[in-house]
């Protein structure tokens, strides 16, 4: 790992990005401080290492020199050496590469050390770096820790679910052979994620049509069109705040029933090309329309995080309805919560991770808890839901668009 890690000291930075910095995770106590003396004698007073309980100095030359986003920024280290004390709560976005010295059991965590890099709308480097190690085969042999680490990273690619595949269709994931594919070359592993590939279509329009993007800012509040397709279905896209997207199946069947979708589902169903004729609207359109519109029910559909959300409701809502007493100043925030996620769906990925991972059970427990929830305040801010409901009050008209499928 030493040889690694010098190397990518050394490293120059690419024109237009400061210096990289690194963090290296461990899980326990012991293997930082095994790996502190190791560090130190190469790295000297540019490392930085964190274990027990967090001063306010230490928290200070934490943000001084990792995030990116604090005033008055020092350069004093080069390398954050930690156990996972720190990989919730802060913003280590200086710091272009994340070494894992050892996978937890636990996915959550290996996401949260991610996450101290990769900070949403606070870009810094073009291309983040995630380095996994993994034991020589004479250690494998002797402990069992590579069959270990693979069941591990298992784990996590079956908690991540398909936006982090890396198998084809047809391969089994198992254990073993999840290990040997994080083995290979990793660029030529990696799948296209949607919104990827939504963004592509996107820059790929607006290169070839930029009138077009424009133009859209004059286009009505309502829109109804149809298309050829393999199947004949109407799907309706409202704009409330968040999007919704209902649909119908439209044949024989007259008791085909409204049902919502993601627009992950949604997207090659309205994808078309450049010079796609447009149709004339079926003869039941109108009733699939009507029916689509008097659909009352309103709920966001992530499609696979819908557990995550679920879960984070229902701690939200266990946490309002039976607060312990150091959670009572706190339960304003909490109701923030809980309306953006029913109501306007601002929170990343990561942070309603974080909320589904809160816990009451015990005094430990809620302790823990009540510490994450004010970093999440101090982070988010208090209010900081008001600014998207000012947004919205500008909005003056329900966006619907209504496209139908047509098979011709």
């Amino acid at each position: 790992m030493l040889k690694h890690v010098k190397d990518i000291v050394k490293q120059k930075p690419n024109e237009g990005e400061p210096k990289r910095k690194i963090i290296i995770f461990s899980e326990y106590v012991d293997t930082v401080k095994y790996l502190e003396p190791i560090l130190k004698r190469h790295f000297g007073e540019r490392l930085l290492v964190v274990t027990g309980d967090l001063s306010s100095k230490r928290i200070s030359q934490i943000n001084e020199n990792f995030d990116a986003s604090f005033d008055g920024q020092e350069d004093k280290y080069d390398i954050l050496l930690s156990s996972d004390r720190i990989s919730e709560g802060f913003n280590l976005n200086r710091a272009g590469i994340v070494v894992n010295y050892d996978i937890p059991w636990n996915p959550v965590r290996v996401i949260q050390r991610v996450g101290r890099i990769n900070r949403i709308s606070k870009k810094v480097f073009s291309n983040l770096y995630i380095v996994n190690f993994f034991p020589t085969e004479k250690g494998a042999e002797l402990v069992k820790s590579r069959e270990i680490a693979a069941n591990k990273m298992f784990l996590i690619h079956s908690t991540l679910g398909e936006d982090s595949k890396i198998f084809d269709i047809d391969e089994e994931p198992s254990p073993a052979g999840l290990f040997k594919k994080i083995q290979q070359n990793p660029d030529k592993l990696e799948d296209e994620s949607f919104y990827t590939k939504a963004q592509k279509k996107f820059a790929e329009i607006k290169k070839k049509n930029p009138q077009l993007i424009e133009e859209l800012k004059n286009y009505p509040a309502r829109i109804k069109t149809a298309k050829k397709f393999i199947e004949n279905e109407l799907l309706v896209f409202f704009k409330k705040g968040r999007l919704y997207i209902r649909a119908i199946k439209q044949n024989e069947d007259k008791g085909n029933q409204v049902y919502q979708i993601a627009f992950e589902e949604a997207f090659d169903k309205i994808l078309c090309g450049e010079n796609e004729p447009k149709l004339s609207l079926s003869g039941s359109f109108w009733e699939s329309y009507l029916k689509i519109k008097k659909f009352k029910k309103y709920k966001h559909v992530p499609l696979s995080d819908l557990s995550i959300e679920q879960k984070a409701l229902n701690n939200l809502g266990s946490f309002i309805s039976k607060p312990w007493n150091s959670l009572l100043t706190h339960l304003d925030f909490l109701r923030t919560l809980r309306e953006d996620i029913i109501d306007y769906g601002t929170l990343s990925d990561y942070t309603l991770r974080r909320i589904a991972n809160l816990g009451s059970s015990n005094e430990a427990k809620q302790k823990e808890s009540l510490l994450k929830i004010i970093a999440l305040k101090q982070v988010l801010g208090e209010d900081y839901l008001q600014k998207e409901k000012e947004r919205q009050k500008d909005l003056t008209k329900e966006i619907i668009i209504a496209i139908e499928n047509q098979k011709v």
